[in-house]
């Protein structure tokens, strides 16, 4: 392949990169531009070795630097699904038992409740953990 060929690569790479920030088609882009460097200077003249040295320059870019561009990048993200109630605390609307569900109140929502130990009515709670649509509460 041609060095313009590689560089394309490494333009599509780069855009997709853009909008997915996912961080593997940046080394895909880079291991591009590396293999475009290599035709010009001419260490790489046929298309296999190209292949080969763009396959492994890409997976040693992503054992080796992406987990400390991760680590870089990290965000503070929040969890926005049912997993961001665990850890909150509620009440108890009924009496749960082992293998009885029951209802809990958290947040001002009412959901279907599985406990370990006996739950009373107005009891306070805190979410340890989710089970399908039901949440496993324990004693606050």
């Amino acid at each position: 392949m041609s060095t313009i060929q590689w560089i394309l690569i490494a333009i599509v790479c780069g855009a997709i990169e853009i909008f997915t920030a996912g961080f593997w088609f940046l080394w895909l882009s880079l291991a591009g531009l590396l293999v475009a460097i290599g035709v010009v200077l001419g260490i790489l003249p046929n298309l296999e070795i190209q292949l080969i040295v763009y396959s492994l320059v890409t997976l040693l870019f992503i054992i080796f630097t992406r987990p400390l561009i991760l680590k870089f990048f990290k965000s503070n993200d929040t969890a926005s699904n049912v997993h961001a109630l665990i850890g909150q605390h509620g009440m108890a609307l009924s009496h749960i038992a082992p293998l009885q569900y029951g209802q809990v109140k958290v947040n001002g929502e009412i959901w279907t409740a599985i406990a370990e130990t006996e739950i009373e009515s107005e009891q306070r709670i805190v979410v340890t953990g989710i089970d399908g649509v039901k949440l496993r509460v324990d004693h606050a």
